[in-house]
C-alpha cells in the first residue's frame, strides 16, 4: 500500500511527494483540526438549535469554556511530549483496565456516531444541491471521504475543500445585517443564565460536548508523540520551545473556532428566536438562519458549509478513533502498526456509514440526529477528562515536569462543569 512515514518534527517537514492519508491516520494532529472540523455539521446544528430555542442564554458556554478548552489541549500535548506516548497508551499504563477500556470505548462509540451523522449531513447537503436519494447520496459521500483519506494527503485536499467552508462566514454576515441586542449579548456572554429544565440541561450538555471536543485532545497528543520522536528525550529547551509553539497555535485556533460558534448562535437567536419565536423542542430549518443574507440561496450556502466541514472533520474523527483503539494494544510504532491503524480507520468509517443508512431508513430528522450526537459527546466526555487531568499530575507519568497547577485548575473546572450538567439532567429526569 506504499506507506510512507512522516519525518519527525526535528528533521523538518516532508518534501516532495505527499504522504497518503491512510498513513496520516496514524498521526492525526492539531494542524489538521481547522475551524471547519471543530465546527462540523454536528456543531453547526447544535449551535443553531441553542440560539433558536434559548436565544442568547448559552453564549456564555463558548466564552467561559475557552480557557478550560485551551488548558485541556495543552495538558494533552504536554503529557504526550514528555512521555513520548499518546493518551491511550499512558492511560493504559497508569489506570486499571476497567477505567481505561471504558474511556476508550466511550471515545470510539461517540466518534463513530459523530461520523454517522456527519455522513448523513453530507447526504443532506448533496440532496439540497442536486436532488436524489438521501441514502445513496450519504453512502456515496461517505465512500468519497474514505477514498480521500486513503489515497490523498490530507493537507493537499484540505487546501481545496477549505474554500467550501467560507460559507460559514455567512453567519457573520447575518449577524452584521440583522438587529442584534448587543447589550444583552454582552451580558449573556459573561453571566451564565441557567434554566432548571430538562430541555435546557440537555442543550447545555450538547454545547459542552461539541465545544470541548474529546477527539481534539487525542489528536493533539498524538501529534506531539510524532514531534517527540524527532526531539529524542523531549525535555529541556527543545520541549519549552515546542510547548510555546503549541500554546500559540492552540490559543489562536480555539479562539477562531469559538468565534464561529458564537456567530452561529447569535445569528440563530436573532432570527429564529427573536423574530420567529421558535419554542424549545420544535423542529428547526437551519437554512432559515442564513436567509437575511442570501435569501433564496440559503439552503445552497448551508449545504456547502455542511459538506466542507464534514469532509474536513471526518479524517480527524476516524483517525483519532483508530489511533485510540490501536494504542489499547502493545504494538510498537512502525509500518505494521500504521497498517493496523489504517484498517481500524476503514472499519470505523464503514460502521459510521452503515449507521447513517440506518438513520435514513428510519427517517430520523437530520438536525435532531446531529444534535444528539453532540449530546452523546457531552454525556460521555467526563471520564476521559478526569483521567487526563489526573494523568497530568502523576509523577510516574511526567516526572518533575508535571503540568502547571493553573492548567489543572482550568481543566478540573471544565470536568466538573460537564459532570454537573449530566448530574442535573439526571435529577431533572426523575419523577
Amino acid at each position: 500500500m506504499g506507506f510512507r512515514q512522516e519525518k519527525p518534527a526535528g528533521e523538518g517537514r516532508m518534501r516532495g511527494a505527499a504522504k497518503p492519508a491512510h498513513s496520516w491516520a496514524a498521526d492525526v494532529g492539531p494542524g489538521l483540526v481547522t475551524i471547519a472540523s471543530d465546527n462540523d455539521p454536528s456543531g453547526l446544528a447544535t449551535y443553531t438549535l441553542a440560539g433558536a430555542w434559548y436565544g442568547f442564554d448559552l453564549l456564555w458556554v463558548c466564552v467561559l469554556t475557552y480557557p478550560s478548552t485551551v488548558a485541556l489541549q495543552l495538558i494533552a500535548a504536554r503529557v504526550a511530549a514528555i512521555t513520548g506516548r499518546g493518551l491511550t497508551t499512558n492511560m493504559r499504563e497508569h489506570y486499571s483496565p476497567l477505567f481505561f477500556y471504558f474511556a476508550v470505548a466511550r471515545f470510539v462509540v461517540a466518534n463513530t456516531f459523530n461520523i454517522a451523522v456527519d455522513v448523513l449531513a453530507m447526504g443532506i447537503a448533496l440532496k439540497s444541491l442536486f436532488g436524489g436519494s438521501l441514502a445513496w447520496l450519504a453512502l456515496a459521500s461517505g465512500c468519497a471521504s474514505l477514498v480521500l483519506q486513503w489515497g490523498i494527503d490530507y493537507a493537499r485536499y484540505a487546501r481545496i475543500l477549505k474554500w467550501l467552508t467560507l460559507a460559514m462566514f455567512a453567519y457573520v454576515g447575518v449577524v452584521v445585517l440583522v438587529d442584534v441586542p448587543w447589550r444583552l449579548v454582552a451580558i449573556r456572554s459573561v453571566m451564565p443564565r441557567v434554566v432548571w429544565t430538562e430541555g435546557y440541561m440537555t442543550m447545555l450538555i450538547a454545547v459542552l460536548g461539541t465545544t470541548v471536543s474529546p477527539y481534539l485532545l487525542f489528536a493533539q497528543a498524538e501529534q506531539q508523540v510524532r514531534n517527540a520522536e524527532g526531539r529524542g528525550a523531549g525535555r529541556g529547551q527543545t520541549l519549552n520551545r515546542t510547548m510555546q509553539g503549541v500554546r500559540r497555535d492552540t490559543l489562536i485556533r480555539t479562539v477562531c473556532s469559538n468565534a464561529v460558534a458564537i456567530c452561529v448562535m447569535i445569528a440563530a437567536a436573532a432570527t429564529l428566536h427573536l423574530i420567529e419565536q421558535t419554542p424549545a423542542g420544535d423542529a428547526v430549518q437551519m437554512s432559515r438562519v442564513l436567509e437575511p443574507l442570501v435569501d433564496g440561496y440559503a439552503r445552497h450556502v448551508l449545504a456547502l458549509a455542511l459538506l466542507g466541514s464534514a469532509l474536513l472533520a471526518l479524517p480527524p474523527l476516524a483517525g483519532s478513533a483508530a489511533q485510540a483503539v490501536a494504542s489499547s494494544f502493545h504494538w510498537e510504532r512502525g509500518e505494521r502498526r500504521d497498517r493496523r491503524i489504517a484498517y481500524f480507520l476503514v472499519a470505523t468509517m464503514a460502521i459510521g456509514m452503515i449507521a447513517a443508512l440506518v438513520l435514513t431508513a428510519y427517517h430520523v430528522e437530520p438536525v435532531r440526529a446531529l444534535y444528539w450526537s453532540a449530546v452523546v459527546n457531552g454525556m460521555t466526555v467526563t471520564p476521559v477528562l478526569v483521567l487526563l487531568v489526573l494523568l497530568s499530575s502523576k509523577r510516574e507519568a511526567v516526572g518533575d515536569l508535571a503540568a502547571h497547577w493553573a492548567l489543572r485548575a482550568l481543566s478540573w473546572l471544565a470536568t466538573i462543569a460537564t459532570a454537573a450538567a449530566v448530574f442535573a439532567h439526571f435529577v431533572l429526569e426523575l419523577p
